[in-house]
Order: C-alpha cells, then structure tokens, then sequence
C-alpha cells in the first residue's frame, strides 16, 4: 500500500511556497507516494493574488481539499462568523474534525514554517514525529520561530546548506533534523536567449518581487540613484504584482528624486518570457549568502540575463562585495553600483556571469534530479 502523505499549503497564488508545490506535484513518484494537499483559504480569496496553481494541480490529477470543506463550515452566517473570527477559531471549534483528518496520512508537510505556525497549537504532542515543515523564508524577514515550542523535536526542509546558516536560522531549537533541498524546478534550457546588447541607447534593469513592505527595495533605489550619475539613461523597471505606493515605496522614489524613472509593471504570468520579450539587459535581485532569495532569481537565471544581489543575510559573509563568485551578492551601495555599471558595460565580464549563473542552476535546482533526495525523506519518516 502507497504511504499516504498530506500537503498543507496557504493557498494557491503564485508565491515561493505555491510554486514549490506544485513542482514537487510535478515530479513526485505517485507509484509510492500517495498525497493529498489541504488548502487553508478558499479560492478567490484575493483580489490582487489569483489561484494560479490551482487549475495546474487539477490539470495533474491531484486531490486537493479545503480547510472549510473539511470542518464542514457551510456559507452561511456561521461561516461568516468564523471567517471574522480567523482560522485559528475555525479549527478550535472543529478540532476534532481536524485531527481525524491528519490521522488519515503518514506524515503531515506543512508548505511553509508560517503554515505550521498556524496550526501547531492544535496538533497533539505524539504526532510530531511524522511532521515536516518546509522553510520558505529566512530570520531576515522576521523571526518566524517565536511561537514555535522550542523543546519538540522538528524536521525541516529548506535551501540552506552550510552549517553556519543552519545553526543561524534553528538558533534556540533542542532538537532538530534538517534535510537540504534547494529550490528546484524543471529546468527548460529554451529559455535562454540573453545576449549582451552593444549598441542599445537605453539599457533596462529589472527587479521581479512582490510589492510588500516585507520586501524592502531601498537599497535598490539608492543603488539607482547612484547609477544614474554615471549611466543617466538606464530605466528600472519593477515587476510584481501590489500597490507601491501601500508597500511605502514611493516615499523613496520622491526623496531620492527618481520617480520618473523608475516603471512598476505589474505582475508577470511567465518571468523568462518577461525578461526575453522585454530584453531586459541585467536584474538585481534579493539574496541570501550567495542564493537566490526564491524561485524568481532561479527562473531569471535560465534566460542567461546576468543577476547582481543584495545581500539580506546577517552573519559573516567572506565572499561579500565579490564580482567573482557565481551570485555577486553586495552589501556595500559602492562595489554594487559599480559592479552593475561593468556589467552593463563590459560584454566578457556579462557573459561570464550569465554562463556560471545558468550552469550552476541547471546543475543544482533541477527538480528531476533533486525529486529522489524528497522521495527517500518522505518514505523514512
């Protein structure tokens, strides 16, 4: 009999965790692996976000499942009463509903720590040998661990591979196991079709993120502004899907005088086919100690677009403020500013950044290869 598992995901929008999802449910072997996912918000929940995984997961034959589905909230007052209230309520009211879900699977993923964090206080004790928790985010967006009961034993799934960063991110924890898994996807090599440009008059970079307060731009901006003294033609043009001016944005572009050159374009469907159509000459991009900081970074890199990086880690970083390493990641505005001056520049140093960027992702994220290290982790526990 196949091992049943149960996905846990916060909704179905095109984020870091939807989209690791969905490429797990792409590559995961169903001949062994059983598994349903359980979405905790119902569809349509957001105006600004859609459901674009959803249809994709039904398109692969998956089971999919709803928090209110499984408590049984009919549309209704009571449901109403329950969505003011939040879902903590909802599953305090119907726990036993809950649990005898769970009792239904092997293990228990949780797409997220802030997905668990949700939902811990109602999962007892004794299942916490069969729980895993996928991190998809880092202690320098916020400490995401502050609910979490550090005395339990805990196994995690994330992109971190060294032990510095592993001890860093699980400070505090008594009693953890930690498989390294990066972000991984298919890789589709057709996509690379970047090439340095000689003889545009107005070169373009590019920033791909969701428009948030919990994803500052600031250095970005006064990066820019610095640029412009030397290469006064270069637009930035900012992809994503919010409201720049409720993620406090635009009090930067007008202190820093460069609201009019900097373009917000929106959410992007496809982010290759963005960058190709767009021919966006070099992106910079939120890291973490020489990655990628999310899927975004990784989908850039299979265009061969060179990418630059800010640094967002907090410990020691020897390679800091580097153009020789494969991600350049910086947390000086000078060696930043310059380095994307001679990028933009300087043809040899651009394709030498595109071609180790774009090896190094085919070699490591891809999911075909990456899938057997998950599938033997979710047979184990």
């Amino acid at each position: 009999m196949n091992k049943r598992l149960l996905f846990i995901v916060s909704d179905f929008h095109h984020g870091g965790a939807e989209r690791q999802m969905y490429e797990i449910d792409l590559a995961i072997d169903k001949e062994i692996l059983d598994f349903d996912i359980l979405c905790l918000s119902d569809l349509n929940a957001s105006k600004s976000f859609p459901d674009y995984f959803y249809r994709r997961h039904l398109d692969n034959g998956t089971n999919i499942l709803f928090l209110n589905d499984v408590l049984d909230l009919k549309r209704g007052r009571l449901a109403k009463a329950f969505e003011k209230s939040g879902l903590s309520f909802k599953v305090q009211k119907n726990k036993k509903r809950f649990l005898e879900l769970i009792e239904e699977y092997s293990s228990i993923c949780f797409m997220g720590e802030y997905v668990y964090k949700t939902l811990s206080r109602f999962i007892p004790q004794d299942h916490f040998d069969r729980i895993i928790i996928f991190i998809m985010s880092a202690r320098f967006q916020g400490e995401k661990y502050r609910d979490f009961d550090k005395n339990l034993k805990y196994t995690f799934v994330s992109g971190f591979d060294d032990t510095t960063q592993i001890d860093f991110e699980f400070e505090g924890f008594k009693d953890y196991k930690h498989i390294s898994l990066p972000l991984s996807f298919k890789v589709e090599e057709s996509y690379r079709q970047w090439n340095f440009s000689k003889d545009k008059t107005k070169k373009k970079i590019g920033i791909f993120t969701r428009l948030n307060k919990a994803k500052p731009l600031d250095p970005f901006f006064y990066a820019y502004q610095l640029l412009l003294d030397e290469l006064p033609d270069v637009e930035l043009h900012i992809f994503g899907a919010g409201d720049y001016k409720v993620a406090g944005y635009d009090r930067y572009l007008n202190h820093l005088d460069i609201k009019d050159k900097v373009y917000f374009r929106g959410h992007q469907e496809n982010i290759k086919e963005t960058i190709n159509k767009d021919n966006i000459d070099v992106i910079w991009f939120q890291g973490y100690k020489h990655r990628p900081a999310g899927y975004a970074g990784l989908d850039a890199c299979l265009t061969g677009v060179p990418i630059l990086f800010w640094d967002f880690y907090i410990g020691h970083n020897p390679e800091i403020n580097s153009i020789e390493s494969v991600f350049p990641h910086f947390k000086n505005l000078k060696f930043f500013v310059n380095s994307t001056i001679d990028v933009l520049t300087t043809e040899e140093l651009a394709n030498s950044i595109s071609s180790k960027q774009f090896d190094h992702v085919v070699e490591n994220n891809n999911m075909r290869v990456n899938i057997k290290k998950l599938n033997r982790l979710l047979l184990e526990e």
